[in-house]
């Protein structure tokens, strides 16, 4: 099986380079509406897969008020997490972690602790009215699978007004890739993908990849073998154009740049802009990043001190 998932991977590979190339491009949106917009304009709604980040595209830490940033959770969400990557090293007063292994454990305690809320009131509609026409609907985030349970929970605690699915994640795995192996849209994990040397493990379940930190151009193309070579000779599951967004320009490179000599695919990169001042305003300079820094260290100093004093060994130890 491993030897047929590389030799798929390496003809991929080999026709993408080799002949005349799909309309493959990049851009960015700032709303799902514009992103539905553009899979309705592609007219294929059976052979299209919608890609999603989760963090800061679908889902966000709690704001009470959309547009003041101090009502806002920074907390264990992905500005706070870059921002304390930065600190690393560090005497800073803001630091939580001695090094990288310790913030991912700080990092995986507070998703598990914490609900999400959309990013936008109308993104479960709006994902419900395109899988309704056909298309398919795939989670891709840089969690890693030892968030695997904390993503679920968050997922099925969002609901989605106007259709029949019981939550958000319900109507992921019900139009996503399905493996008709496990008969489900699960692969056994975690699993190295591809067979990649020098890989970190990944997971795919319920119609969520988890990529572990790494290339997602390259782990979507993994997993597209996955679900070609188990669909071999099922002509009714094509997968032609695929419409990709997130919040990090890099990761939308990442994926232009995977595709844009495929001629297989037709990929819409899409970087999503409408968190963007949200999420600079943690470390802008002046009082106002201060504040939201100093509430981030108050919550966090908080809960710290309550794991300290009621477990005899927390994970996150002393910094």
């Amino acid at each position: 099986m491993r030897y047929i998932l590389r030799l798929f991977l390496s003809t991929f590979l080999f026709i993408s380079c080799s002949i005349s190339y799909a309309d493959t491009s990049k851009s960015q949106v700032g709303s799902f509406l514009e992103l539905k917009n553009i899979v309705l304009e592609i007219n294929e709604p059976q052979a299209t897969l919608v890609v999603m980040d989760d963090d800061d595209t679908l889902t966000m830490m709690r704001c009470l008020n959309d547009v003041e940033p101090s009502s806002c959770q920074y907390l264990g969400g992905p500005a706070w997490y870059e921002w304390q990557s930065g600190l690393l090293g560090s005497k800073s007063f803001y630091r939580v972690a001695k090094d990288q292994d310790e913030l991912l454990k700080i990092s995986a305690l507070l998703f598990a602790m914490n609900k999400m809320d959309y990013t936008e009131d109308d993104i479960g509609s709006i994902l419900n009215r395109l899988s309704d026409s056909g298309v398919r609907l795939l989670v891709e985030t840089a969690r890693s699978g030892s968030n695997l349970s904390a993503t679920e929970m968050q997922l099925d605690d969002l609901k989605v007004p106007g259709s029949s699915y019981g939550s958000f994640l319900d109507m992921i795995r019900s139009n996503s890739l399905f493996m008709r192996a496990m008969n489900s849209p699960s692969l056994p994990s975690p699993f190295t993908p591809c067979d990649i040397p020098g890989s970190r493990e990944v997971s795919y379940q319920q119609g969520v990849m988890y990529v572990a930190g790494q290339n997602k151009g390259i782990m979507l193309i993994c997993l597209l073998s996955y679900y070609e070579n188990d669909n071999s000779g099922n002509t009714s599951l094509p997968i032609k154009n695929i419409v990709f967004i997130d919040d990090t320009q890099k990761n939308v490179d990442d994926v232009y740049n995977a595709f844009k000599n495929s001629t297989r695919y037709q990929v819409k990169a899409l970087h999503y802009t409408a968190l963007d001042s949200h999420k600079q305003a943690l470390t802008k300079p002046g009082k106002e990043g201060e504040m939201l820094q100093n509430k981030a260290k108050e919550r966090w100093d908080a809960i710290h001190s309550t794991l300290s004093k009621q477990l005899l060994s927390p994970a996150t130890g002393k910094k």
